[in-house]
């Protein structure tokens, strides 16, 4: 089976299929083709987390009825969606509202007609959480990026933690207070504050000690992610690599696991998840 598609989340705000679908967001997006001889069954995978009122959408080749296809199949988890009589070369488009898996789902599409023929297949939804657009590339245009909610987290970080942390506080706050010094060591080396970014250092300690007894069995992979996260573009990995350097040589200890919990900005404890 020809798989197409990744598990995509949160790409942009959707440029959407129907106009009854303009509030929502694009969760996932994938073009099939059809092609001479049996049909593909092709597939995107897409993750659903954090949305509500998911809505299947399809256009049928071009607005002008170019490239139409007059038969298909697409199927949600082995449940039958569209079926071949819903199309035909006079349907430019479909939609559908759809009840997904919060984490795996797959569609699976099967394009039936002439060699070029094709279907825009669109997963949109209406974020379910309290967070800010999704800023999209502008997001990447400075060191600082965009804080639109003004709660003194960059919108792309902020939606990542929430997203995929939102049934866990402690987790999300354990996250979040790791990224304030993963972010200020940029802005600080930028500057040459090799003060700040000293203390940038023994904050981000805490952090991380604060984050192994939130979740020790994946918080150096949570921290690692987090980290190529918050540094995703040049400017970001130059000013990030120019704090190393202010650091070098620095020791920065660790307190004894007994009071990993005193280093949170938080009290866990009091946290049931």
């Amino acid at each position: 089976m020809k798989k197409t598609g990744f598990i995509l989340m949160l790409l942009l705000v959707a440029c959407p299929i129907a106009s009854t679908a303009s509030a929502l967001e694009l969760i996932a997006e994938a073009r099939f083709e059809s092609v001479q001889g049996k049909p593909l069954q092709e597939e995107l995978r897409f993750s659903s987390l954090g949305y509500e009122d998911v809505v299947l959408a399809v256009r049928n080749g071009t607005q002008d009825g170019v490239d139409r296809v007059s038969s298909a199949v697409i199927i949600l988890n082995g449940v039958k969606v569209l079926k071949p009589s819903d199309f035909s070369q006079k349907v430019a488009s479909l939609q559908r509202v759809i009840v997904p898996h919060d984490l795996e789902n797959v569609l699976s599409v099967s394009v039936r007609g002439k060699p070029g023929g094709y279907l825009v297949v669109q997963v949109m939804g209406e974020l379910s959480l309290d967070l800010p657009p999704d800023p999209g590339p502008e997001g990447d245009a400075t060191i600082e990026g965009i804080d639109s909610d003004q709660n003194g987290v960059r919108d792309d970080i902020d939606r990542w933690i929430g997203l995929n942390y939102r049934d866990s506080e402690k987790t999300r706050m354990a996250l979040t207070q790791a990224y304030y010094p993963l972010q200020n060591f940029m802005i600080h080396a930028r500057e040459g504050d090799s003060d700040a970014v000293h203390n940038d250092m023994d904050d981000l300690q805490r952090a991380t000690e604060c984050l192994y007894y939130v979740r020790r069995d994946d918080a150096h992979h949570l921290l690692g992610e987090m980290h190529a996260l918050v540094v995703n573009t040049p400017n970001r990995f130059h000013a990030d690599r120019d704090a190393s350097r202010i650091l070098g040589g620095g020791t920065f200890p660790s307190r004894p696991y007994s009071k990993w919990n005193a280093s949170c900005t938080f009290n866990p404890d009091e946290m049931a998840d």
